[in-house]
């Protein structure tokens, strides 16, 4: 049992050897890939600020066409079907902002 101790302390050594090995003659290589990846990962939030503030200028030109609508219209279940719809959208666009934040 010694034998296969010693024989299995032997394989992980060398196992680690060349790894180390491997790991020291490519550590540029490695270092490389590894900020490469850094860099894809990386997010940009001035990108997603200003699609968001896209799309709360769209909200802000739909509720005004929805008011100019509702001075000029006198139908009240369209237009609570239209306030509730534009309320949905709000709390979407809130959540969306909130996520942002995070």
């Amino acid at each position: 049992m010694n034998s296969n101790n010693g024989i299995s302390f032997l394989l992980g050594a060398a196992l680690g050897g060349v790894a180390i090995y491997f790991a020291l003659k490519h550590q540029d290589e490695i270092i490389d890939k590894i900020h490469e990846l850094e860099e894809n990962l990386n997010i940009d939030h001035n990108g997603l600020i200003d699609n968001a503030k896209g799309k709360l200028d769209q909200l802000t030109s739909s509720l005004q066409s929805t008011i100019g609508r509702y001075t000029h219209s006198d139908d009240t279940a369209e237009k609570a079907d239209e306030i509730a719809a534009i309320t949905e959208e709000l709390n979407r666009l809130r959540a969306e902002v909130q996520a942002l934040k995070a």
